[in-house]
């Protein structure tokens, strides 16, 4: 297309990405909670594939098998995700190093740390991108406007990340 889409054509679009929902969304849905064994991150998913497929209608390329190439990007946003988890549980020989010769006086800011890692890993990438702005306090439009998502979409990602959270055990002295 190249050009910004004529309404018509974007009511076209927006049809179209409708019907592939109503089509393949039980399906995709089915598949995302099976590959991550978690419901919110498995909605999530299946949530940013159906808008790569709108984003990538709207610039004008089309899509030859629509169910392969839904497939195909679900799968590809979960592997990239199960491969952020396991370049975060992986540790460098000096961080092994520092674990070893840490005192009893910065234990209670290594289950600090355990306990973050914990959330950050319940998180999906938008949901954790989301926390992290606003932690830097950003304001829900500007989210939205960093993260190109509407504001409605923000709230409802903080939401998701603040419910998983809260399912993480507190903190407990002596606890390790």
């Amino acid at each position: 297309m190249g050009e910004k889409p004529n309404p018509e054509q974007v009511e076209a679009i927006r049809l179209a990405a409708l019907e592939a929902y109503k089509s393949h969304a039980k399906e995709l849905s089915r598949i995302a909670l099976v590959m991550t064994r978690n419901k919110a991150l498995a909605q999530d998913v299946l949530q940013e594939t159906f808008l790569r497929y709108y984003l990538t209608r709207m610039h004008g390329d089309v899509i030859a098998n629509e169910r392969d190439w839904l497939r195909n990007v679900m799968r590809n946003l979960i592997h990239d995700w199960k491969k952020s988890l396991k370049s975060e549980d992986s540790v460098g020989l000096e961080e092994a190093e520092d674990k070893e010769t840490q005192t009893p006086e910065n234990k209670p800011e290594r289950r600090a740390l355990t306990w973050a890692m914990k959330a950050a890993r319940m998180l999906a990438p938008r949901e954790q991108q989301c926390i992290t702005l606003r932690a830097q306090g950003l304001a829900y439009t500007e989210i939205a406007s960093e993260m190109q998502i509407s504001v409605g979409t923000v709230g409802a990602l903080l939401s998701r990340a603040i419910q998983k959270i809260k399912q993480i055990p507190p903190l407990r002295e002596g606890a390790e």
